[in-house]
């Protein structure tokens, strides 16, 4: 039987969390690594001429997909109104809402001269 140095394998270990670490909570991804490969033609446009570091990391888009559905449906509720002023008091508290998750700052913050399409689009990328 092979007998393993404990220190070796404890760096090992150590070695392997401190990757694990660096790759989900601070290696950050450019937009077409957020977006992925299954995108229109339209889009991939945009992903190509556009591509540029989004600062947010695999947790950040982890923690995005799972708020992304809700926020769509928000967004489909708040088209369908028929008042004009309404629709726009409700979309403005859903921008707030979605303005204080902080991977979402970072998103709009990179796209906001994009406007609120470039955004929708992103988050029905992911």
């Amino acid at each position: 039987m092979l007998g393993f140095n404990k220190k070796v394998v404890v760096g090992f270990i150590v070695v392997a969390i401190a990757f694990s670490s660096w790759y989900f909570f601070i290696d950050t991804l450019t937009l077409s690594e957020v977006i992925g490969k299954d995108v229109d033609s339209k889009a991939g446009i945009f992903i190509n001429l556009f591509d540029f570091d989004t600062d947010l990391t695999r947790y950040d888009v982890h923690n995005l997909k799972s708020k992304a559905p809700y926020w769509e449906k928000r967004f489909r509720e708040i088209d369908s109104l028929s008042d004009y002023t309404r629709r726009e008091r409700e979309r403005d508290k859903l921008m707030a809402e979605i303005m204080k998750d902080s991977a979402m700052k970072k998103i709009i913050n990179k796209t906001s001269g994009f406007g609120v399409d470039a955004v929708l689009a992103i988050l029905n990328g992911m």
